[in-house]
């Protein structure tokens, strides 16, 4: 009968062994956890620098295109928040910064305005330099330089979390293409 007694001891878990065993998976299943949660959190992260580099380069190569092969409009409105262009259509347009609405308008001669940011990123801050003031290519003007405008964004993801939002900076200078003869 005692050999039946210690048998019947050694079949279960003591109480010892059982909490060790939560134990080890209770720290398993926190660090598995924490690493869900990092790679999440990093996956948000990377979709925000994405969605604001995706824009900066779809502004950046529109304005390129309309400077290059356009000109620049003298007598409409150019300073730091406007920018006035004849386009390859000869339609005057304007790239105006808004920023209460935090983005960049392009406004065409009777077409209306469109935004040319995304619903996921603003337009924190953007100035236009042209250079130079006025148009080099009336005789009265002494100037000879090729017409250039120099253009400086701050772009920023619109996200709930200061963690997983991104930002960009971005500058970059467009000379007009073509150099008409003094008139």
């Amino acid at each position: 009968m005692i050999r039946s007694l210690s048998n019947s001891k050694q079949r279960g878990f003591t109480l010892i062994e059982a909490v060790v065993a939560a134990g080890v998976f209770a720290f398993v299943v926190s660090s598995s956890l924490a690493v869900y949660l990092a790679t999440i959190q990093l996956d948000s992260k990377s979709r925000s620098e994405r969605a604001v580099q995706q824009n900066a380069r779809f502004i950046m190569d529109f304005l390129s295109k309309e400077v290059r092969n356009g000109s620049i409009d003298y007598s409409g409105t150019n300073n730091s928040t406007t920018l006035s262009l004849i386009n390859q259509l000869d339609q005057a347009e304007s790239i105006t910064f808004d920023s209460a609405a935090q983005v960049l308008n392009l406004t065409k001669a009777g077409l209306g305005t469109t935004s040319l940011s995304s619903d996921d990123v603003r337009v924190v801050a953007a100035s236009f330099a042209v250079y130079p003031s006025s148009n080099p290519f009336v005789l009265a003007n002494d100037v000879h330089v090729q017409p250039h405008v120099t253009v400086t964004l701050q772009l920023a993801s619109v996200n709930l979390k200061a963690s997983e939002s991104a930002t960009m900076n971005i500058q970059s200078t467009f000379v007009v293409r073509e150099y008409p003869s003094r008139q």
